[in-house]
């Protein structure tokens, strides 16, 4: 357990901003906005997802900022914009508040930072601020890589089935946000839309999207290294951690 974090609140302007008054005492939008973290030559993109991630802060407080995108067809019409929604069920604060219950309970997720919903009329657009995790490479990278060890397979699985057995579904577990630190230990990442569910009748349906977000990488790059085995480890490990 790592203890609960705190959470306070302040407005900049249409800018409404949750944040961890610990990590960032008081926070305003530049926070949030790449060009200031640029002109700090403190500005690195991210190689993933939509392009509107970016690593930004110091070595002493390594962070992620990401802006939220529409995927799909409505990306392709309306990149970041989404219709107006009250603070507490924007994407922004609700991923901030899912993550900082599950970090607090010792769960491997990053710790948020900051949360900025902003205000555009009768749309907001949305961004969020997380703790950086060290050394960081992706599932789908360390397959490329070719390292992964069946006690490796056995880790990712028991990560997954640490969050379904807190009720926690994940929409949009895939290869690129299961990510292994330099102390070989492994993280979920992305918990935008994650929610916290009864049952599990959904487990199969995240444990699925794994598995397709897997194969499309083999079927785009034959020489990953990957045989049946590993899955069925990741599976032992899932089924020791529900």
């Amino acid at each position: 357990m790592s203890g609960p974090i705190r959470e306070a609140r302040r407005q900049d302007h249409h800018h409404h901003i949750l944040y961890d008054p610990d990590l960032v005492p008081e926070p305003n939008a530049a926070l949030f906005d790449p060009d200031t973290w640029a002109a700090r030559d403190a500005l690195q993109p991210v190689d993933a997802g939509r392009g509107a991630a970016w690593f930004v802060g110091s070595p002493v407080n390594p962070w992620v900022l990401r802006h939220y995108r529409r995927g799909g067809l409505p990306g392709k019409l309306i990149r970041d914009h989404y219709w107006h929604n009250s603070n507490a069920l924007s994407r922004p604060w609700r991923e901030f508040r899912i993550s900082a219950r599950l970090h607090a309970q010792g769960l491997p997720v990053p710790r948020p930072v900051a949360a900025c919903l902003s205000r555009h009329g009768l749309t907001d657009t949305g961004a969020l601020i997380t703790c950086r995790i060290p050394d960081a490479r992706s599932l789908g990278q360390r397959m490329q890589d070719g390292d992964l060890t069946a006690g490796d397979w056995r880790a990712v699985g028991a990560v997954i089935g640490q969050l379904h057995a807190e009720q926690v579904w994940h929409a949009d577990l895939n290869i690129a946000n299961l990510l292994c630190d330099g102390d070989a230990r492994w993280h979920l990442i992305d918990l935008d839309r994650a929610r916290l569910r009864a049952g599990r009748y959904w487990a199969a349906g995240n444990l699925k999207r794994l598995r397709r977000s897997l194969d499309k990488l083999i079927s785009r790059a034959p020489d990953t290294r990957f045989v049946e085995a590993d899955w069925s480890a990741l599976l032992a490990g899932y089924q020791d951690a529900v």
